[in-house]
């Protein structure tokens, strides 16, 4: 299936959620998230949810990173969308003061910048991956070009509610695979 194929159905179908199934599975993702041995980590960038499109409640994994894994350093993405990049901008649970941008993304109005060749382990956004660890976002490409500038061996690791397809039919050169994805019943590594 091609990628606006995929876009336009895992969109309706994250927005079908009811809230009690939305949370069931935002409970079974974290315990997966909880399964993880974070400790080998020291700099973790996760991306903010867009509430409007039922994303994955990303604050509660911030949230369990603050109470069981303090020493995390967490970066999120603040967005320049005339040049379709990305800068990380340490996290700090008590003090980063965020806004919603133009597309309702929460973002960092201020905070210290970390560059890409410290950050360990990527959320990768996405609405729908397939089984070879391919994945389609919302197609502007900013994760593709964040992650062709961090290190060679960054863990890229999607987030989401439903299974992989079986193959997203349109790739090209300047998609990034994902190491692995994180899905409320397994993690599924390529």
């Amino acid at each position: 299936m091609d990628k606006a194929s995929l876009r336009k159905q895992f969109l309706e179908k994250r927005q079908g959620l009811s809230r009690s199934q939305y949370w069931i599975l935002m409970d079974n993702l974290l315990d997966q998230i909880k399964s993880f041995d974070w400790s080998k980590y020291k700099v973790v960038h996760i991306f903010l949810p867009i509430k409007k499109h039922q994303e994955i409640d990303t604050f509660s994994i911030l949230n369990y990173f603050k109470h069981n894994y303090p020493q995390l350093q967490i970066v999120i993405p603040r967005t320049n969308f005339e040049t379709f990049e990305m800068e990380n901008v340490l996290y700090d649970h008590d003090h980063t003061v965020l806004v919603r941008n133009k597309f309702d993304i929460p973002e960092p109005i201020h905070g210290r910048i970390l560059a890409n060749d410290q950050i360990d382990l990527v959320f990768v956004p996405l609405l729908a991956f397939d089984k070879q660890g391919n994945r389609a976002g919302y197609g502007k490409g900013f994760y593709d070009r964040f992650l062709s500038k961090c290190r060679s061996d960054v863990q890229k690791a999607g987030i989401s509610f439903f299974e992989p397809v079986n193959q997203i039919s349109d790739l090209n050169e300047f998609d990034t695979k994902l190491d692995l994805c994180i899905c409320p019943d397994k993690i599924w590594r390529f």
